[in-house]
Formats: structure tokens, sequence, C-alpha cells
């Protein structure tokens, strides 16, 4: 009898052994924070001095300049950082734009929760599809079903919004029980963005609105940290942004409006919408190939922008695989484009290309358990972050996308 509760209690103890190995094991399931400042620009945290993330910084993973797809816009730029996409493929090729094919408008705030407008498969919706929970707060897409899923946690978009409440919410999904619990969270801040159009990349009220975004990241870490301490989470964290901002307040503006005044019977037969860097030109009921050749011509005989027709887009900017980009479109990198009615143009602005107008490129810095520290690349595409983020949550990409795991693999922990 003694021989046999010996091994009763032996096998109990295994078991019990056993049980606390798999809830270690079960704790130890990734988890990733992915943090977008709008408007960060590369040089941002050595020009405004935010004490959080030049601290954050110095231990980091980074990659110094990371380079957004075409055109360097918010809403296109954040659907490419969660699908691998280019916006050729996406779809979302500005914020605002004419789907030809849905023959509706896309409008931030209106129609941005139509899952119609989407391609790819947002990294919140690979999750779902594959049993993990997901959660978004402000991001580009997440009000919408796509790909046949939503996140199991959304915020719909609210301009104005108390940063304790983004804080306390991102804290609260990570302290779910474990069944409950998102592993891939979003998180989202427009302040820095909005002051940078306003005062420009370089003013004090830019710095400002960084160092209160620092302020509220500061606490979030914090409290996650001890969070983590207590429940035994990993939780990798990644900043990075859509795009940076240029100085625009001295560039000549040119008005697109201008061009056709002679020709009222060409502008009648286009709709012409777009931002101060590319405009997308589309032809309505009665334009011909003729008159679509006539209105590039006239643009380009203008100095300082050029113009092409859809299929003649440069292969550098790889803008030209969709029809919401248009039937042609018109481009600039040392103008502000303009319309008549338009508010008068603001200081800081993006959008422009990349390698014509560097202060486009932001830039990605990481720490975790999944990321080898101190890790240098000096320059990616934002196109590659999906599959490091598939790779470190245990996600299979079965669809096919622009990114590649490869350029970013460096980062992650030998």
């Amino acid at each position: 009898m003694r021989l046999g509760a010996l091994l009763i209690s032996l096998l109990s103890s295994l078991l019990l052994l056993a049980g606390c190995a798999t809830n270690s094991e079960d704790s130890k399931q990734p988890h990733l924070l992915l943090i977008s400042i709008d408007g960060y620009r590369y040089d941002y945290t050595e020009l405004h001095q935010p004490p959080m993330l030049s601290e954050f910084a110095k231990d980091s993973a980074m990659v110094e300049r990371f380079t957004p797809a075409y055109p360097t816009l918010t809403f296109p730029n954040h659907v490419t950082l969660v699908t691998g996409l280019l916006p050729e493929h996406h779809g979302i090729v500005a914020n605002g734009f004419y789907s030809p094919e849905l023959q509706e408008y896309y409008s931030p705030g209106k129609t941005d929760n139509d899952g119609r407008f989407y391609g790819g498969v947002p990294l919140w919706s690979l999750a779902e599809s594959q049993d993990m929970k997901a959660a978004t707060y402000f991001w580009v897409g997440s009000e919408a079903e796509i790909a046949g899923y939503r996140p199991s946690y959304w915020k719909p978009f609210v301009y104005i919004e108390d940063f304790q409440i983004r804080v306390d919410q991102v804290v609260d999904w990570f302290a779910l029980p474990q069944d409950e619990r998102p592993q891939l969270v979003t998180l989202y801040f427009s302040e820095v963005d909005s002051a940078g159009h306003r005062f420009g990349p370089d003013a004090p009220q830019t710095r400002d609105a960084l160092h209160k975004v620092d302020a509220a990241l500061a606490q979030l870490f914090a409290r996650l940290d001890e969070l983590s301490e207590q429940e035994g989470l990993d939780i990798n964290i990644i900043i990075t942004s859509d795009h940076g901002m240029a100085n625009v307040e001295d560039d000549p503006r040119y008005n697109v409006d201008d061009v056709l005044r002679d020709h009222p019977e060409l502008k009648e037969k286009f709709l012409i919408r777009g931002t101060a860097a590319v405009y997308n030109i589309h032809k309505q009921d009665g334009a011909t190939d003729a008159d679509l050749e006539q209105i590039v011509a006239l643009f380009n005989a203008t100095d300082g922008v050029e113009a092409f027709q859809r299929n003649d887009v440069p292969l550098r900017l790889r803008f030209k695989g969709h029809s919401a980009v248009g039937d042609a479109i018109i481009v600039t990198n040392d103008h502000y484009l303009t319309y008549d009615g338009a508010r008068p143009g603001p200081i800081g602005m993006h959008g422009y290309e990349t390698a014509a107008v560097p202060q486009m490129n932001t830039l990605m810095m990481a720490r975790g358990p999944a990321f080898e520290p101190h890790a240098r690349i000096e320059q990616a595409d934002n196109i590659h972050l999906y599959p490091l983020m598939a790779e470190i949550l245990g996600l299979t990409i079965e669809q096919p996308i622009d990114g590649e795991l490869a350029p970013l693999a460096p980062l992650l922990a030998r």
C-alpha cells in the first residue's frame, strides 16, 4: 500500500509539473504590439529628442530609413504595413479616391469601413483566420471586414481622444485571460502628423506633439513591463510610421485648374482628385483616348509637374496596377499641387517620392525577445514588415505579397 501510495504521489507530482510546464509554455506565446506615430520622420528622434523614444532607440533593432510605398500618404501606407502589398495591389491608392470598379468614392470616416475597397489580407485577418486573437486601435482598415475577418477587438477612429484612454485599453487587452487575450495589438497616434502639417517638421509645436506621445508611450511601456513580469508574457514592440514630412512652405503652388481654364470642354470629361504630390485623372462619360492624350500633354507642357497615362507610369513608382490609380496621374516632387477653392496649403506635407524627397522616409525600431538588440539596417522598404511580423507571431502567409522576410531578417534574435 505504501509503495502504491508513493507511486500515486509521484504520478500526481509529475502531472502537476507537466501542467505547470504547459502553462509556462502557453504564457510564452509570442505577443506583438505594433505602434504607428503618423508623420514620424526618420530623423525626428535626433531632431526633437523625445526622452523615452531616444532611450528606446539605443537598444532597439532598427531600420534607420524605413521607406514608405508611393504615394507617401497615410492611408495607403498604413494598409501596406499590415498587408505587405504596394498600394497598386491592395487598392488604397490615396487617402480619398474614386473606384471605377465600385463606382464609389473611398472617403475617410464615410466609406473606409467598406471591405470591398481593400485587397490583401491584413495581419489581424491572417491572425484571426489561424485562431489567434487580434486587437486594433485606430488603424486604417480595421473597422472593415477584410478577407472574411475583423479583429476580435477594435476601436472606431476618433480624431481627438485622450491618450490615457488608449494606454489603459492596450494594457487591459494584454491583461485579459489567455483564452481572451490578443497576441497582436496595433496602436495609432495622429498628433505628430497633424502638427507637422500645420506648423512644419522643425517647429516647436511638432516637438511638443511628439513629446506628448512620448510620455504616453513611456507610461504604456512601464505598465506593460510590470504586466509581463506578473504574467510571464513575452511582448515584442515595433514602433514605426507611415511616412515622414517635408517643409513645403516655399514650394511654388501649381493650380491644376489653371491648366484647364482655356479648355472647359476637357475639364467636364475628367474627374481629377489628389493631394499636393499626386493627382489621379479618371475619364468620364464621353471622354476619348484622344482627350486623355490631350490632357496629359497639357500638364506635361508646364514646368514642375509630370503627367503619365497609367500604362506609362514609370516603374520606379510601382503605381499603375490598379484601376483606382486612374487613367492618368499628375505628379511632382518640387511643387505643391492645388486647385480652385482649396484651403491654403500647410507648411508641412508628404506624398512625394522618397528618392527625390528623402524627408519622406521614416524609421522602424523594435525591442523584445524576438529582436536582436542594436541590430541596424540602413534602409529597407516597408512592404517587408508584414512577413517579419507574421514570422514573430508564427503565422503562415498563404496569399501572394510584395514583401519578403529576408531584408528584415537581420533584426531577429539569433
